[in-house]
């Protein structure tokens, strides 16, 4: 939607809030921004008249309850007005438990790619008086991170639109493109799945976002598609993870420097070189996500080699702690 319809519609919504009257359309047209023309010219106030056609079904697709009527029996013009009561959400009214809930989920969130929408939830409910706090903040608060391919897919759920992206397998050797019509997003075991129908293969898949490689380009058209009624999303990735042989040992190479990071050398199952510039250890793991968290830890001291979903996992959580600790520019 551009930017004038936008405005328009806004100013629309606006005028029909603040009266009691219905007001015709000629009304409608000399007081909203937008709509003004001159009545006299038939072309113009044709074009008038399609442009608020558009805007009215657009309101109401959005659910904003438009009324019709007139003021009198003598009126013979049909007015529009938007009833206050129909319109504005009622009162929040939470539970303590409820409100703690949702600022222990709000933190959550904190340094990642939704910090800014649960800022703002928190924000709308503390303005209508909730008390979100929930007691005593905890000594260390939880921070869930997304991958970079959570906010478009997240979109493409939201708008029912199909997305298409290369995918590495944890089998593949090189990324496949994929076309999907995503249902749903969800973690699982601290990782972020998409599950949808596969146009390709004509069947169910499920997607582990960690292993999207490269930008998810939306195509085609909002609403073309309908989410199964009975999915269960959970479900889906359950068996997604037994089936594609994330419980199955895995093997690293990582690059270990002289006389550093014993923890990983006591894990390691196997040496294949020791060299001026360090040793080379293979490391048996399950989870790559896991392995890379604990590879981290060690800093400069421990470089993966292989394999390349391990290297991508590394490389994300790096870029997070950067992001989370470098210096804003209006800190400087």
């Amino acid at each position: 939607m551009s930017r004038l319809r936008t405005e328009r519609l806004v100013n629309l919504v606006i005028c029909l809030l603040s009266t009691r009257r219905f007001l015709t359309a000629d009304k409608i047209a000399s007081t909203v921004p937008g709509y003004d023309h001159n009545p006299d010219d038939s072309k113009a106030h044709e074009a008038f008249q399609r442009k608020f056609e558009r805007d009215k079904s657009e309101l109401r697709r959005l659910g904003i309850p438009l009324e019709t009527g007139t003021n009198s029996v003598f009126d013979a013009e049909q007015g529009y007005r938007i009833a206050r009561r129909d319109y504005e959400l009622p009162a929040i009214e939470l539970l303590p438990d409820e409100a703690a809930v949702l600022g222990a989920a709000s933190r959550l969130w904190q340094h990642s790619k939704l910090a800014a929408d649960a800022g703002d939830g928190l924000w709308k409910l503390r303005a209508a008086g909730v008390d979100v706090r929930g007691g005593e903040d905890p000594e260390v608060a939880p921070i869930l991170t997304v991958d970079e391919a959570f906010a478009p897919v997240m979109a493409a759920v939201r708008d029912r639109q199909e997305i298409r992206f290369d995918y590495l397998g944890a089998a593949d050797d090189i990324a496949a493109p994929r076309r999907l019509q995503p249902w749903g997003v969800v973690c699982y075991r601290g990782r972020w799945y998409v599950i949808g129908h596969d146009l390709d293969r004509d069947a169910s898949r499920c997607f582990r976002l960690s292993r999207v490689t490269g930008k998810v380009t939306p195509s085609g058209d909002t609403d073309a598609y309908q989410v199964p009624p009975d999915v269960n999303l959970l479900d889906h990735v359950a068996r997604f993870s037994m089936d594609s042989g994330d419980t199955t040992p895995r093997r690293a190479t990582v690059l270990v420097a002289p006389g550093r990071a014993a923890g990983i050398r006591r894990r390691a199952e196997q040496i294949l070189a020791r060299r001026a510039d360090g040793d080379r250890l293979i490391i048996p793991f399950h989870d790559a996500h896991k392995l890379a968290a604990r590879l981290a830890a060690y800093g400069p001291d421990v470089t993966v080699l292989e394999p390349a979903e391990l290297r991508k996992e590394m490389a994300t959580l790096l870029a997070d702690v950067v992001d989370r600790y470098e210096p804003s520019p209006k800190a400087g």
